[in-house]
């Protein structure tokens, strides 16, 4: 009788990884592994230098004074939240390339970090920042600073299965993944802003228990593995993000900070698209 394997993050040196799983992106897809996870792919010290620098430029805010209020930062933009102003959209993507290009001095550069280890499981291809057919570049990557009470509740993100937007170049890729770089964590652990990613793609059926609230439950009658991703600050992984995820909300004043950005790709592409 042969025992199933867990399903567990695949971690260790890169070598390792290729070795075992030559095409590292295609056993994320397939759901053959839940994550790639790379630990200290970023210096820490850097990770809580930037984050003061963060504070410092106004861009994002501290452990609040108060609790009012409930909202998530984005550093950089975000194509699901100006997807209906294009305009706005790549004038907003070209002031972050301007403002990465000094943000970061004196420390490493986590954007070159992340699309360096993206271009190591994919040496077939040639990652590089979306961009439409007149040149326009999207976002290189965004912060997300999850404050107490944020989060996302169980879903997938996938411009063309889900979005349907089609107008954007982003959208021509048979399979959208996404990279999460941790900078903070908050400063509850446990489940707080810490992911969980489901071996579970979506589908109509999926998104009625979903929309009912009650995911957990159909997840745990039909026995779907689910594990969650626990990082700590300079941690960076890679998953399937057209499988069902959800991010806990936030306890505790100290806001989770995190790098982050989808990429698209295709069997037959030469090109990795990434972006914001």
């Amino acid at each position: 009788m042969t025992v199933p394997h867990a399903w567990t993050p695949a971690e260790g040196s890169l070598q390792d990884l290729l070795k075992k799983y030559p095409k590292p992106l295609n056993a994320l897809v397939s759901g053959e592994v839940p994550a790639i996870v790379f630990r200290k792919a970023f210096n820490p010290d850097h990770c809580a230098g930037l984050v003061e620098r963060l504070y410092e430029r106004g861009l994002a805010y501290g452990p609040r004074q108060s609790g009012d209020g409930k909202e998530l930062v984005y550093v950089g933009p975000a194509l699901v939240k100006y997807s209906t102003d294009p305009e706005k959209l790549f004038a907003y993507a070209a002031d972050t390339h301007e403002l990465f290009k000094t943000l970061f001095d004196g420390y490493d550069d986590p954007v070159k970090t992340f699309y360096e280890a993206l271009s190591c499981l994919a040496p077939d291809k040639r990652v590089m920042t979306a961009r439409e057919s007149g040149g326009r570049l999207y976002g290189p990557a965004v912060f997300r600073v999850y404050y107490a009470g944020t989060g996302h509740g169980p879903h997938f993100d996938s411009i063309a299965k889900r979005q349907k937007w089609f107008h954007y170049e982003v959208s021509r890729f048979q399979h959208q993944l996404a990279g999460v770089m941790c900078f903070q964590n908050s400063e509850q652990e446990g489940e707080s802003g810490e992911p969980f990613l489901y071996n579970c793609p979506w589908t109509p059926a999926v998104q009625e228990y979903i929309t009912e609230g009650t995911f957990s439950q159909y997840v745990a009658e039909q026995g779907i593995p689910r594990i969650q991703i626990q990082l700590e600050p300079g941690d960076l992984y890679f998953f399937f993000s057209e499988n069902i995820h959800e991010v806990p909300p936030v306890i505790g004043e100290k806001p989770r900070i995190v790098l982050a950005a989808f990429f698209g790709m295709s069997p037959d592409d030469e090109e990795i698209f990434v972006w914001a």
